[in-house]
This record gives C-alpha cells, sequence and structure tokens, in this order.
C-alpha cells in the first residue's frame, strides 16, 4: 500500500495548464547543502526578502525560475530569475513609484519593455542594457518600426486559460500558482471586460497565487469556517475546456471522497465531481455558498491506463481553504464572513456566476515554445 502510495505522488496532472505536478521540495535550511531545485525563502542582505525557487548551478545556490524579490526600502521585483540575476519577464517596481515591466537580462532591461516614471511619464519600447532604444531616427512609422524591431516570437498570444474567483470587494482574486505561471500577462474576464490582472502573492509550494484587478466584483465568495468532512456535497465552477464549448461558467457537482490528497497530501482533498482542463483555480463551494476548496488536479488518465489497465473516474482534488487563508495571512484583505445557512439553487446559481472569471494567459511565441512540456497550449494560436 505504501509502495502505491508513492507511485500514485507521482501521477497528479494539473488540469488547467500543467500536464505534471511541478511543486517543488522545500530547500534546506542551508541553501549551500541544496544540489537540485527547490522553494525557499531567504533574507536579501538589505533587509528584505525572496520567496521563490532556487538551482544548484554547480557552484551555489541562486535564485533561479520564478520568484517574488522584495527590499527593505519598499521596492519589489516579480518575475523570473537565472543565477541570481532578473532575468526573462518580469515587474520591478520602484518605492517612489516608478514602474519597469517587460523583458530582462542580467537584473537590466533588456528587450521589449514599459517604463512608467512617477510623474506619469511612459516608454515603451526596445530596450538595451537598461538604455531606452526606442528613437526617431528608427522611427518611420509605427508600423514598419513594430515590423523591424518586433520579432514574430515577441508577438503575444492567448497561450492558455483557467479560472479564478473574487474573494474581496477590491478585485482581489485567487486562482493556482500554475494558471500564471510563465505568462507575461494575465487578464480577468468579468460581464464582458477584459481586466489585467497584477500577480500580488503566490505559494508555489501548493499551487495557489492571488491576483488583483481594478474593478469591484458584483459578487465575492465567502470562505468557510468549517473543516471539510467526508460525503459532504459540493459543487465546482469554472471554465473546462477554456471558451471552446461555451462563454458561460460551468458548475459540476459531487461529493468529498477522502479528507487527503495523493501520498496523504493533507492540503488537499480528493472530490469526485467532474474536473477538466480550464477548471484550475476555480471554486469548490459546499450549499451554503462559502468556499472549500479551490479546484487544482486530476490523476493522469494515460499513466494509469498504461501502468494499471484502468481510466481512473471520478478522481480529482482540491485545496483546502485553510491553507490559502494560510497564504492570506500575510496581506490586508479583509474576507467576507460566511453564509450561515444553506441558500437556494438559484440564489448559489448567481453567486457563482457573478464571482468566477475566466482567465487568459498571454505568452510571446518563444515562451509558449518553451511550457509545451508544462502546460497545455492552445491549438491555432497563429
Amino acid at each position: 500500500m505504501k509502495k502505491t502510495l508513492i507511485i500514485l505522488s507521482f501521477l497528479i496532472s494539473f488540469i488547467c495548464i500543467s500536464s505534471q505536478s511541478w511543486a517543488l521540495p522545500n530547500c534546506p535550511k542551508d541553501l549551500q547543502a541544496n544540489r537540485g531545485v527547490c522553494f525557499g525563502i531567504i533574507k536579501n542582505q538589505d533587509g528584505g526578502d525572496y520567496e521563490g525557487e532556487f538551482k544548484y548551478n554547480g557552484s551555489y545556490s541562486a535564485a533561479h525560475g520564478f520568484g517574488i524579490k522584495i527590499f527593505y526600502s519598499g521596492s519589489k521585483y516579480v518575475g523570473e530569475f537565472k543565477n541570481g540575476n532578473y532575468n526573462g519577464k518580469g515587474i520591478y517596481t520602484w518605492a517612489n513609484g516608478k514602474k519597469y515591466e517587460g523583458e530582462w537580462k542580467n537584473s537590466s532591461p533588456n528587450g521589449q519593455g514599459k517604463y512608467t516614471y512617477s510623474n506619469g511619464k511612459i516608454e515603451e519600447g526596445i530596450w538595451k542594457n537598461n538604455k531606452f532604444m526606442y528613437a526617431k531616427k528608427i522611427q518611420k512609422t509605427k508600423k514598419k518600426y513594430a515590423e523591424t524591431s518586433k520579432p514574430k516570437s515577441n508577438k503575444i498570444l492567448n497561450a492558455a486559460s483557467g479560472t479564478g474567483f473574487s474573494i474581496s470587494s477590491k478585485g482581489h482574486v485567487i486562482t493556482n500558482y500554475h494558471v500564471v505561471k510563465g505568462c507575461q500577462n494575465v487578464k480577468i474576464h468579468s460581464k464582458g471586460k477584459v481586466i489585467p490582472a497584477t500577480l500580488i502573492s503566490f505559494d508555489p509550494k501548493n499551487d495557489i497565487a492571488l491576483l488583483k484587478g481594478n474593478f469591484t466584483p458584483s459578487q465575492v465568495l465567502p470562505f468557510s469556517n468549517k473543516k471539510t468532512e467526508l460525503l459532504q456535497d459540493i459543487y465546482v465552477a469554472g471554465y473546462p475546456f477554456g471558451r471552446k464549448v461555451s462563454t458561460s461558467v460551468k458548475v459540476t457537482k459531487g461529493i468529498i471522497s477522502s479528507l487527503t490528497g495523493v501520498g496523504n497530501n493533507f492540503s488537499n482533498f480528493q472530490i469526485d465531481a467532474a474536473l477538466q482542463p480550464g477548471n484550475s483555480g476555480g471554486p469548490i463551494l459546499n450549499n451554503k455558498g462559502n468556499v472549500i476548496g479551490v479546484a487544482v488536479a486530476k490523476l493522469s488518465a494515460k499513466y494509469i491506463q498504461k501502468n494499471f489497465g484502468v481510466i481512473p473516474e471520478n478522481t480529482n482534488f482540491g485545496i483546502k481553504t485553510s491553507v490559502v487563508k494560510s497564504m492570506l495571512d500575510s496581506t490586508d484583505i479583509k474576507l467576507f464572513n460566511p453564509n450561515k445557512t444553506e441558500i437556494s439553487k438559484t440564489q448559489l446559481g448567481k453567486n457563482i456566476s457573478n464571482a468566477t472569471y475566466y482567465l487568459s494567459c498571454w505568452m510571446t511565441m518563444a515562451q509558449i515554445e518553451q511550457m509545451r512540456s508544462t502546460k497545455v497550449i492552445f491549438k491555432n494560436l497563429e
């Protein structure tokens, strides 16, 4: 039985974007003892923090992958790292309000980017070694400049999707981290409006991310304060298969079939409600309309069929709200009080429709090629 659990722990296939369980092990307290890839939190020399992925480069462990670096001064960088440097896509926000969002190399703006000054002035275009290269002598027309300065691989495309739901009246949205990992832009789609989202916080180990959009949701979903119970009725909302089937939210019903996830993962619980690619990050609710979990994963059907000779049915997983609340403890978000009584199916449907959002992930073609092994990318992108 123990051997079976160990085997099953490698079978998780994240549903919306991830085709494998990418959650990293915690780094050892002494980072120099690390000899692989891990997730950790360290103090910067200036008193700030770094939270994210590390990789041993042959000599020492350095920030490598995705992470958040917060400085004592109040400045913050959110994005990709390589051997300790900002490298790839990222956003640097200075304490005085200045912001650069775009491509980085060796901790300097390099490539396509947008710089917003504290006085509101914006410079957008091509950067090289922290210098703005957008000049009149190469700007015959915007169209010609775009054609000569932007290779096809830098065109931003809608590559993948997921689900999120509102948890505050100020536009805070919860989803899975694997939904937004690697995305250059994430957009919240609400009632015909497309709202740019900012990544506020994330927990790679438990696969949770907190987004914020500049909008006021018409409905906010409260978290349940009670423990999940075996055989409890649940409802899962989301956008399976993106918008290929239709643009409206879909809801499936089921029960909690186990209070733990694969390999006795006590951060998760198992459900029998149907989940499909696109459901990732969607709310799992009880009959009071309170969120008890976040849809995250299902067993890999191909692996189970190949190794056990059967196709797994109704074996899906959610992240417990207690785990989500732990991440939110570091924020100043005021959560709504949970509903105390059961609500009608009509009201539950309205609440779900008004508070659950389709999320789109936008990438360059170069990023898409890099992420094909870990994300379910849309077909017919061009």
